[in-house]
């Protein structure tokens, strides 16, 4: 079979014949404020043959590697042709009690109940290890998997636009943190609002700054 999508690997299709598989990805790993935004999208095998062959889809990539514009153009697109495409956020609350990667791992599992798959195989961005949480989850973690699987490439930007939305909403709420400009994560305007302003309710409480980066760097204490 010969496809179009060379940045695509078909890892998809090891698994087509005993499950329904589904890309999974987030948004918001490392901000100090705002929720993460976790995706499942899932193709059926022909919708996928289609986008790997060019004839759909023909934007679709990583979501860091495309604009805000065509981000949400292809947003569009994929809600139109995957067979499921679904959003779980999980609160910076749940995360400054439980940590990111239980954060992650409930927000997937929120979303397998809710997509209503009967025999889910997930293809997740990242190098995670659930089997302390879950050991019969049915999974493949895939370094840089949003750059490289077609449905996880959809997931990230299901993730990606959602969760801008929704911190363009809060610079509303909290104008004077300036949210609309960095979506929550520790650029030096953001870091230099916090201390003037102290934290606001949507930001993480246990995460700290790491200084002497053009963006600074935050990671969870958890």
């Amino acid at each position: 079979m010969c496809f179009y999508h060379d940045r695509f690997i078909p890892e998809e299709y090891n698994f087509y014949n005993n499950y329904e598989v589904c890309g999974i990805d987030e948004a918001g790993r490392g901000p100090l404020a705002g929720p993460l935004s976790i995706s499942l999208v899932s193709f059926s095998q022909e919708a996928l043959t289609t986008i790997l062959k060019g004839s759909i889809l023909s934007s679709l990539n990583d979501s860091k590697l495309l604009s805000p514009k065509k981000r949400e153009f292809v947003y569009f697109e994929i809600k139109k042709y995957a067979k499921v495409a679904l959003l779980q956020f999980v609160s910076n609350k749940f995360i400054d009690n439980y940590g990111l990667t239980y954060s992650i791992y409930y927000g997937l599992k929120k979303l397998v109940v809710k997509s209503g798959l009967k025999n889910p195989y997930l293809l997740i961005d990242g190098n995670y290890n659930f089997s302390r949480f879950d050991k019969n989850l049915s999974y493949k973690s895939i370094v840089k998997g949003d750059s490289k699987i077609a449905s996880i490439a959809a997931a990230s930007i299901i993730a990606k636009v959602n969760r801008d939305w929704f911190m363009q909403k809060m610079s509303s709420k909290f104008p004077e943190y300036e949210f609309e400009k960095h979506k929550g994560y520790g650029t030096k305007v953001h870091i230099k609002n916090i201390e003037k302003f102290g934290y606001c309710r949507i930001h993480r409480k246990t995460f700290v700054i790491k200084k002497g980066t053009k963006n600074w760097e935050q990671e969870s204490i958890k």
